[in-house]
């Protein structure tokens, strides 16, 4: 964007929007804080940015208001440049938050110029998945304008004249057309398959440069015999375990912080694991060891380098292929080491950036923890569990509070306090996401029959009032508020079926 365009959108940004607006939208759209006329927010996130929402919003209010600073910031860019495309990539991996904040998007006619553009994979989005479903809404009921281009693989053709063009020869040598067909029968025509098996190919010596004839040469004979033994991903996979043990070691903590990392986290988390190996020839913790491996990968086309802290895996298919690397007996406890090593090393505010990752690997080893562990990592799960509930996450929020309570053994006595917040504030969020209500009344009726002061259950009869409202069920509804009346001592009148009703006017 030009600086004149800038500059005049952080006008009509300021005109649109109150600091607390500003400051959401910040936090919610990571890497365009210059977009806003206010003070830099501060990020300094080790893996992934999150949304803070206010602690006095919670449900459906937090939702409805990020979605309407996110309409309006939209109206605001699009009506000073005349013209914008949004491109959202992945959305087969979109959760419902998303695809409702796309829907709202779609539906508001007062963002002019705007053209939406996603990709998804088809082959993971059946007619059932929500993705499919909200764009049969938006297109059959709502009327709005869908074009779909359906992105198939490439065609023999296609591969041949790819193949070609990497090997700086003409599509329509024969040579070139044998291996192009060996390569199409392998790979299918994924483009990204067809670059990564030529690379291999390469690798293992069976494309040389022949520099007497300044051209590429091949054994077709052997790379068909190389075909039969080995398929794609067992390529990628056997091209990292190519690297020696310390770059192994990067990519296998690498793939358990996700698609983006910092390499300064890895390099605390391989540190971290280095003293608890007790292998320091393994596991070498000099910070020339991410250096050097992140240009390495950055060479091999494994990562991209942003310059800064910051890398990403090239393809999910190599990060899956990094997370091979890990033994398969050991996968659970591995993550689980990450996680502690997060949470021992960073400090307080990058934890709390990075809370629902750390929390979340602890958890795949929550098998191994015993005694005040167990208590420790079912607090971190409540705390997880509030933050999402904050972020109008509510799904996720029942991950993290039904974890809480396996690591207590769904036991009272373990930690009487922890359990009950657990206990209410997963009742609340499986009413607000509308997940398992009767998980939900077996919580609010486990909560019930506690020998705890009646304070303590007043979340618990807040949701079993909202639930009946909700339901329809009016007499449940007052039943339950009345009752709850009545324990703390306040006047409150048996509550009577309505037979007549009277109508003045």
């Amino acid at each position: 964007v030009a600086n004149d365009h800038l500059q005049k959108m952080r006008y009509a940004m300021k005109q649109e929007f109150g600091e607390d607006d500003m400051m959401l939208l910040a936090r919610a759209m990571a890497g365009c804080e210059g977009l806003f006329p206010i003070e830099r927010v501060s990020q300094n996130s080790c893996i992934s940015r999150n949304l803070q929402v206010g602690s006095e919003e919670c449900g459906k209010e937090a939702v409805m208001r990020l979605q309407y600073a996110i309409r309006r910031l939209l109206k605001v860019i699009c009506t000073n440049l005349k013209g914008v495309v949004l491109f959202i990539d992945d959305l087969q991996w979109s959760d419902t938050a998303t695809l409702d904040l796309i829907r709202s998007v779609s539906l508001d006619a007062e963002i002019p110029s705007l053209l939406l553009v996603g990709a998804y994979r088809e082959d993971e989005v059946p007619d059932s998945h929500p993705l499919a479903l909200h764009i049969r809404e938006l297109g059959e009921q709502r009327g709005i304008a869908i074009t779909t281009i359906s992105v198939k693989n490439l065609g023999p053709r296609d591969v041949m004249s790819l193949v070609a063009d990497v090997l700086r020869m003409k599509d329509d040598e024969n040579a070139v057309s044998t291996l192009a067909a060996s390569v199409y029968k392998k790979t299918e025509g994924n483009a990204f398959f067809v670059l990564m098996f030529l690379r291999y190919l390469y690798d293992e010596g069976l494309i040389q440069f022949n520099f007497f004839k300044m051209s590429w040469s091949w054994d077709d004979s052997a790379i068909s015999s190389t075909m039969v033994m080995q398929n794609v991903a067992t390529v990628l996979v056997n091209k990292l375990k190519r690297f020696k043990a310390g770059f192994q070691n990067v990519l296998m903590v690498a793939s358990c912080l996700g698609a983006s990392f910092s390499t300064p986290i890895i390099t605390m988390v391989v540190e971290t694991l280095s003293t608890s190996e007790g292998n320091i020839s393994e596991w070498d913790k000099t910070e020339s060891l991410v250096a050097s491996s992140v240009e390495e990968f950055s060479k091999d086309g494994i990562w991209e380098d942003d310059g800064g802290d910051v890398c990403r895996f090239s393809h999910d298919q190599i990060q899956s292929a990094a997370f091979e690397l890990i033994p398969s007996d050991k996968i659970d406890s591995f993550r689980g080491k990450v996680g502690n090593a997060l949470m021992k090393r960073l400090d307080p505010d990058s934890l709390e950036e990075c809370l629902f990752e750390v929390v979340s690997l602890q958890n795949c080893d929550m098998s191994s923890v015993s005694g005040d562990q167990r208590k420790a990592l079912a607090k971190m799960n409540l705390r997880a569990g509030r933050k999402a509930s904050s972020n109008a996450s509510f799904v996720t929020a029942v991950v993290y509070f039904k974890s809480g309570r396996e690591l207590l053994g769904r036991s009272w006595e373990v930690d009487p306090d922890t359990m009950l917040q657990l206990c209410s504030e997963e009742a609340n969020a499986r009413f607000i996401a509308n997940d398992d209500l009767e998980t939900m009344n077996a919580l609010i009726n486990e909560v019930m029959d506690q020998p705890i002061p009646l304070r303590d259950k007043f979340k618990v009869y807040e949701v079993k009032v909202k639930s009946a409202l909700g339901a329809g069920n009016l007499h449940e509804c007052l039943d339950t508020a009345l009752e709850f009346c009545r324990k703390l001592g306040l006047p409150a009148p048996k509550n009577k079926p309505v037979s007549t009703f009277i109508i003045l006017k």
